[in-house]
């Protein structure tokens, strides 16, 4: 699966329109990465967007990502 775990969901995000939480995010990535472990499926994860002004919150939403990924 290509999975494209961009950050211009969030809230803070000025492009954005879904005003998704960093733990929204982080259970949007629990959800994708289960889903593939329980079904033996290779992932490959791309960052994408990210538009918030505080650049720390596009940090965070990234490497919750990864973090989630190598559980």
């Amino acid at each position: 699966m290509f999975y494209q775990a961009g950050a211009d969901v969030l809230e803070t995000d000025i492009m954005g329109k879904l005003k998704l939480t960093k733990h929204d995010c982080l259970e949007r990535d629990r959800i994708v990465f289960n889903h593939c472990r329980a079904n033996s499926i290779p992932v490959q994860v791309s960052m994408g967007g990210g538009y918030s002004r505080r650049v720390a919150d596009i940090v965070d939403v990234h490497c919750h990502t990864f973090r989630e990924e190598y559980l």
